[in-house]
Order: C-alpha cells, then structure tokens, then sequence
C-alpha cells in the first residue's frame, strides 16, 4: 500500500511539475539570452554635425554632411524640412538660415542640455537591436542617428536609417510644446524612458507592412498588436504602459473592462467593418474614448489586437516571431488564438 501511494504521489508530482514547466515557458518565451550576439551600436548625431559647419564654407560643410549621412541627408531637407526635391543651391541657404535662427538655436540648445550624452540611449538601442537579431539573424542593422527638426515625428525610418528626433522628447514638461499645440495626453509620452520603444515601434512599421486591401477593424487590430508584440519581443524588460503609451490606470481600466470591450466589438459587428468613421475612435489616440466616460483608456482596438496576438502566440508556441510578423492572415490569427477574456 505504501509504494502504491508512493507511486501515485510521484505521478501526481510530474504531472504538476510539468504543468508549472509549460506555463512558465508560456509567459517566459520572450526572456532570450542575447549576451552572446556580438552587436554595440554607435548613434551618429546628425545635429551635431549640422550645427559644426562653418558658415564661411557652406558648400564644404553640406557636402561633408551629405557624405557622411548619404541616405538620410536628403530625407532631412527634402521631408523633415519640406525644401522639395528639387532644391538645387537652397540646401546651402537653408543651412544659413537655420544656423543663424533665434529659436531653432534655444531648440539646439535645449536638447544639448538634455542629451549631452547619449550612452544610455545607445546601450538601450543595442540591446533592443541584440533582440531583433536574435529572432531576424539575417536581418541588417540601420544606421541608428539623432536630429532635431520642428517638432514632427519622434522617429523617422528608411531600409537602411533609423532616424531619432530628440526634440520629441524633452520632457513633458517641456515649455515649448503648449506653444506648438500639442495636448496634455500628448505631451505625457515625450520623455526620454520613451524614445526606444517609439523608435522600435517606427522601425518595425517601416519592415513590416500592413495587409492591403483590407480596411477592416480586425486588420488595423492585429496589425498594430502584431507591432506590439514585435515590442514585446525586442525590448522585454520595457513596462507595457511605454510600449503602448497608456498611464497605469488606463492599463488597469482596459485590463477591468476587457470582456466589455471584447463584447463590444462583437454585438457591434466591428471586427469586419470598413466603415474607419465607424471604427477609428476604437484606433485614434485621445485622451479617452469618445463615447465612453473620461477615465477610458483610448486605442481600445490596438490594446485588444495586441492581447489577440499576445495569446496566439501562447496558445501556438511553435510560430516564432519571425512567422508572426510576416504573416497575414488574420483572420486565422484571431480563430487560432482562442481570445475570449475572462474578469
């Protein structure tokens, strides 16, 4: 009798043993060892370089810029500064002026305070991208760079360029943002323990695109969970209130709400809608959600998809990262992953 119960003891150990083993390595798939992945980024400062030329030798000055940035030269003063395409001889007056403007020097100034360095933005930069070799090893590195410009984008991205506007984040406090119309909700997210996860989140749209063609709800929310969780792979030690850009207490009010939400969508029929007038406000930044009381949190279809593709990556532990990002149908996404919240 003894041994039988010794026996059953030991099975009934295993079978909870196993069961701690595979939830564990459910919630801990993204917890990689990337020590070993030989990569220490340099992040080029692109201001800096503007700023040290010497207006007595403009042409020299530009043209050893070009040099150095040759892809992202001309996205700085074709987009960023909106000179055109065609801009011939304007590039080397541009630069005059700007070097020689009041307010854009106070801009220059104002980063330079805030970043007189940026070892710590390299590392965190490093190791994000020590992430993203680990699941794309093949893939190539950009060239990572810091600018300023007007106060536009906080990140902008080629194949071969990953650009970081440092006047994005210089505090929410900073003095100049009311003045530009940027509102509170907005101004909340430009802080420096934000810049990484935006300048990911940029690149990671800028590799992988979005379904075309299809202009549902559940397209736009797989696709931007599908980024999230492209977030959650590269930088695993990052709070989701920073990848998502939500305070904790919107966080907790989605994670109170969720089977409402969830239930919403469905008696709404919204998954499969086209209609964006419909649907956007469940996609649009904001304080809060229109229609819902203020202490909402907004972007309820993203903070949704984001958990769908959360738990079909749990749910099918056998599609890597990789896999996910490049695949598409997610209709199939949704069906496999099995989402139906509980309270």
């Amino acid at each position: 009798m003894p041994v039988i119960k010794s026996t059953y003891f030991k099975l009934f150990f295993c079978i909870i043993l196993f069961s701690f083993s595979l939830t564990a390595c459910k919630q801990n798939r993204l917890d990689v060892n990337v020590s070993n992945i030989d990569l220490n980024i340099k992040v080029n400062r692109f201001e800096k370089d503007f700023f040290a030329i010497d207006t007595n030798n403009v042409a020299a000055g530009a043209a050893a810029l070009k040099k150095k940035y040759p892809d992202f030269y001309p996205i700085y003063f074709e987009r960023l500064m909106r000179l055109g395409v065609n801009r011939d001889s304007s590039d080397l007056d541009f630069i005059k002026m700007i070097k020689a403007n009041k307010d854009f020097n106070t801009l220059k100034h104002d980063v330079d305070s805030v970043y007189p360095t940026i070892t710590d933005l390299e590392n965190q930069i490093t190791d994000a991208f020590k992430h993203y070799k680990y699941y794309f090893p093949d893939a190539k590195i950009p060239e990572v760079l810091t600018y300023i410009s007007d106060f536009q984008v906080g990140a902008t991205n080629t194949d071969q360029t990953l650009g970081i506007e440092l006047d994005m984040f210089l505090g929410k406090n900073y003095k100049y943002y009311p003045s530009v119309g940027f509102p509170n909700y907005l101004t909340r997210k430009l802080g420096k323990e934000y810049i990484t996860a935006i300048a990911m989140k940029g690149f990671a749209k800028q590799h992988f695109s979005e379904k075309e063609g299809d202009k549902s709800l559940l397209n736009k929310m797989i696709y931007e969970g599908k980024i999230l969780y492209f977030l959650d792979a590269v930088l695993p030690k990052t709070p989701d209130s920073i990848k998502i850009g939500f305070s904790q207490k919107q966080l907790d009010w989605c994670n109170a709400y969720k089977v409402e939400m969830w239930a919403n969508f469905l008696d709404q029929n919204l998954l499969y809608s086209t209609d964006e007038l419909k649907y956007s406000k469940y996609l649009n930044d904001a304080p809060f959600t229109s229609g819902l009381d203020n202490d909402s949190a907004p972007q309820l279809g993203i903070w949704t998809g984001w958990q769908i593709v959360r738990k079909y990556m749990n749910e099918n532990t056998n599609v890597t990262v990789a896999q996910l990002m490049n695949d598409k149908d997610y209709q199939k996404i949704l069906k496999l992953s099995k989402y139906k919240p509980k309270k």
